[in-house]
């Protein structure tokens, strides 16, 4: 699954594309996504002009002029890849299909189909269920040391699953949170409410720094994912500890070991992480 890096490049490839093109046809696939479609999609999308782009934790907002959010959420395998102009090799899997005026083309291909799309009023972004109940972005001044100690003093979870909580904080998902904790030599299977101040300061400087790095690189391809342009990202060349269970720790040379967690697969150095 695209994690937060991946999203945001994807967003600043958006941004460089597809900012003040109007939208002059849309085709759509006859397989279901995630979720139907909404009501009259293809009608509301069709000469509407695009005026910006966000991101609000994997969830990508392009605002469009007539006060309308198309909201986009990649699932597991979706992908977007923007073409300056068509070249006719529509895939099985590409099942959004937006021409721009300038016969541009934006393609969402998903092999999975567990991504989705909304499309719906500007005045209702607040309340949207998929973004109400989002907690704060981790590259912003509000996540904090005071903020996540406060989050955390009542929570007894391992301290790796808690930190993949969207209502605790949005976005630091697994690859990055396994990178953070061994920076920050903290075990993954310490509870939560036992991370000290001191150990949460450093955890919350190395999320802020590995997102961004990560960021900087385009992001992690593992699979699927590719930017906008079809390039891989390259943060995975960077990994300390994601991927590499029996390979030495890059510290003490220690194996690294791997072990599940509420389903994923966890990664950690078992010296530089004791506790």
């Amino acid at each position: 699954m695209p994690e937060l890096p991946e999203v945001e490049t994807i967003c600043r490839g958006l941004k460089e594309n597809i900012i003040n093109k109007e939208i002059s046809d849309v085709k759509i696939s006859d397989k279901k996504l995630r979720f139907n479609y909404p009501e009259n999609f293809i009608q509301n999308l069709n000469n509407s002009k695009i005026i910006n782009i966000s991101r609000r934790a994997r969830y990508i907002l392009i605002y469009l002029e007539n006060n309308q959010i198309l909201l986009i959420h990649l699932g597991m395998t979706g992908k977007l890849n923007f073409f300056q102009e068509f070249n006719d090799k529509i895939t099985k899997h590409d099942h959004i299909i937006i021409k721009f005026s300038n016969n541009s083309f934006l393609i969402y291909n998903d092999i999975r189909r567990f991504g989705f799309v909304d499309l719906f009023q500007l005045k209702e972004k607040e309340s949207h269920k998929m973004l109400k109940n989002l907690a704060i972005e981790p590259l912003s001044e509000k996540f904090n040391t005071k903020y996540l100690q406060e989050r955390l003093k009542n929570k007894s979870m391992n301290i790796k699953n808690i930190m993949m909580d969207n209502k605790i904080v949005v976005g630091v998902g697994n690859i990055y949170i396994n990178e953070s904790l061994f920076l920050s030599n903290i075990s993954p299977k310490r509870a939560a409410n036992k991370v000290t101040l001191s150990e949460l300061e450093k955890l919350v400087k190395n999320i802020k720094e590995i997102l961004q790095k990560a960021i900087n690189k385009g992001g992690s391809t593992l699979r699927d994912y590719k930017k906008l342009n079809g390039d891989i990202g390259n943060f995975q060349f960077n990994f300390t500890v994601y991927g590499r269970e029996d390979k030495k720790c890059i510290i003490c040379q220690t194996k690294i070991k791997r072990i599940k967690q509420n389903g994923r697969s966890t990664f950690f150095c078992p010296n530089c992480q004791k506790k």
